[in-house]
């Protein structure tokens, strides 16, 4: 493991046991605020429990506190290891990240009694990643495995780990979609994340394999903590293709250089996320949706998108579904599926208007499942749809943009039409195309999934086939129903 840029050590070891508490509190408090490691060790020097924290002050302090100070009492095992410290040392590092993985190499270097989970690996997950396929994937498992793939960490909980491969992903602009590449490769359009710079797009060429694979390797680089030699390694290839007039991919090379230095010195295990990224992420957001105010002549900047879609192949297990973007992502809690009781038969424009009702009236009725309104209405059709909508939505008077979903010939979305048949071409944003494309796929995925369960379990005769008989509290709701 390369050295993690500045390293400080805490010292001066503690011999009286009266005063010890008072003593290890006074040395804590000379701790800054700032990511570090922290190991506590008995009166004969081994190393009891290492643990990491964002500042080390708060957190090595709140192992000696003092009653009515206010702090986190102490388990019985916790009680049992702090009355064993005679002394602690403290490695001051950059980042959360960077502690991260100091603190699994000094786990696994000292082995402390009280570090159970992390010294023998169980209650913890792990990473894996095998190098030997075309298109190496970072998953977290349970364990280690003899199958000769490569396993990283453990780094603590789920949460940390989840949260580290987002982190690296995104700084080397992986794909996070969990998609496997080569069974799509060339048949889907870019995602979102691409749009928003968060990804290069792997699934389009494979003529991009190689560098997938070196990009998958830097990221090993990263979780092993070798970050300096990456940084030289990376540095001296892009000064190769420069000078080889491979501008394009000493670009990459720069770009890959200057997100990994941006792991070193952000912290991303906050609450709130503040590295760069994000806040890049969260600013082409913005931009998206002043872009869909200004262009479908709305009163203000949506937040809230709600898109509605049917699905059905006859005239029974017709269902309708809904689904919510915010901010620019799924919000899955707020999805609903209806199915269609009221009508017969294909007649898509009477089901469109049965959902949206069932939908708006749940609203007014104050059901908190349907609350709030969106700031847009999308249906997944053309304007003769988005017409009977808007009507039903005059006849409950409710004020709210809708607009239809056109598709192309190749069954991409193309455009939104107004309910008088303006159509606004996405073509021109590339962002905003993504988003509408990928609302619309989400909209008509939850859809035709819901269709086929009902369809699957008629035809085994574990169900019945929607009927007007059918009553309204399992008609309508999330992937169970209210």
């Amino acid at each position: 493991m390369d050295a993690l840029l500045v390293v400080t050590k805490v010292t001066g070891a503690i011999v009286s046991d009266s005063n010890n508490e008072n003593k290890l509190r006074e040395k804590a408090q000379g701790l800054p605020q700032l990511p570090g490691v922290y190991l506590m060790k008995d009166e004969l020097g081994i190393v009891l429990y290492v643990g990491k924290a964002a500042r080390l002050r708060n957190r090595v302090i709140s192992y000696f506190s003092r009653p009515g100070e206010g702090l986190t009492n102490h388990d019985v095992k916790t009680d049992l290891m702090v009355s064993k410290i005679s002394d602690f040392d403290a490695i001051i590092v950059e980042s959360e990240f960077e502690a991260l993985i100091l603190e699994n190499s000094l786990i696994k270097q000292y082995m402390p009694r009280y570090n159970i989970k992390l010294r023998d690996d169980k209650g913890y997950p792990v990473i894996r990643v095998d190098v030997k396929t075309e298109y190496p994937m970072f998953k977290i498992i349970a364990n280690a495995g003899d199958d000769g793939a490569l396993y990283l960490g453990p780094y603590g909980g789920r949460q940390d780990t989840r949260k580290a491969i987002a982190a690296v992903s995104k700084a080397l602009k992986l794909p996070t979609c969990g998609k496997n590449i080569k069974q799509i490769l060339g048949k889907q359009r870019p995602c979102l994340n691409h749009d928003m710079g968060n990804c290069r797009a792997y699934c389009q060429k494979a003529e991009l394999a190689d560098d997938y694979r070196n990009a998958v390797a830097a990221a090993i680089d990263v979780f092993q903590g070798k970050t300096g030699s990456l940084i030289k390694k990376l540095t001296k290839e892009m000064t190769n293709a420069s000078d080889s007039l491979n501008f394009e991919i000493a670009a990459v090379l720069r770009d890959r250089i200057k997100a990994i230095k941006v792991i070193q010195q952000k912290q991303f295990f906050t609450e709130e996320p503040i590295e760069e990224h994000a806040a890049l992420y969260k600013e082409k957001v913005l931009k998206t949706h002043q872009w869909l105010e200004k262009a479908l002549k709305l009163e203000s900047t949506p937040d809230r998108i709600e898109a509605f879609d049917i699905s059905n192949t006859g005239s029974s297990n017709i269902v309708g579904s809904m689904i919510v973007f915010v901010k620019g992502k799924p919000l899955k809690k707020d999805y609903r599926r209806f199915k269609i009781r009221t009508k017969k038969g294909q007649d898509d424009y009477a089901c469109m208007s049965e959902v949206v009702s069932r939908r708006i009236k749940r609203y007014l009725a104050n059901d908190e499942k349907f609350l709030p309104l969106p700031d847009i209405m999308l249906i997944d059709g053309g304007a003769n749809h988005a017409k009977v909508v808007y009507n039903l939505l005059t006849e409950l008077e409710v004020n709210l943009p809708v607009f239809g979903m056109v598709k192309d010939e190749k069954h991409k979305t193309k455009a939104l039409v107004t309910p008088d048949g303006e159509e606004i071409g996405l073509a021109a944003n590339p962002a905003v195309f993504a988003l509408i494309g990928t609302i619309q796929e989400e909209a008509h995925r939850f859809a035709v999934e819901y269709h086929r369960s009902l369809r699957t379990k008629t035809m085994l005769g574990k169900g019945q086939p929607p009927s007007s008989a059918m009553t309204p509290s399992s008609a309508e709701g999330g992937k169970k129903g209210i």
